[in-house]
């Protein structure tokens, strides 16, 4: 989906107006960033806690970590804005937040974490979202 086509569904489907809403509730700094995101940083509130982690309100991404954080973690804001496309395609809020909830549910129930079995978040990319970790190989070891 192109980033004009998703950021204009999303505002007409209400998604984006809502995080830009959440973000001034929770006292986020608000300034764009890549894919056509807008990072509300600093966001603090206990509505929609995401301490340590990030959050995708339609084209709005409430950040609990700091821009170093967020340094080390490239690939975040791509996995969001996977997350900002899904906003668009499931009609917003309204047709998003309760089939996330379902999928979540289905993956706690399946592996006992929401993220895991999630198609959501699968779609979007576990690995890019810091939800499963690049598989390390073992080390040489020395010959017998």
């Amino acid at each position: 989906m192109l980033i004009r086509t998703r950021r204009w569904m999303n505002w007409i489907n209400l998604s984006t107006p809502a995080g830009l809403a959440l973000a001034k509730a929770g006292g986020a700094r608000i300034e764009p960033g890549p894919y056509g995101l807008l990072l509300a940083w600093e966001y603090r509130s206990a509505l929609l806690p995401v301490r340590g982690r990030a959050m995708t309100v339609g084209d709005v991404v409430l950040l609990g970590i700091k821009e170093s954080a967020l340094v080390r973690r490239p690939h975040l804001l791509r996995h969001e804005a996977r997350h900002a496309g899904q906003y668009a395609r499931w009609l917003g809020p309204l047709g998003f937040w309760p089939a996330y909830g379902v999928a979540s549910l289905y993956s706690w129930l399946r592996t006992g974490d929401p993220a895991l079995r999630n198609h959501f978040e699968s779609r979007a990319g576990l690995l890019d979202g810091g939800y499963i970790h690049p598989v390390r190989p073992d080390p040489p070891r020395p010959p017998d």
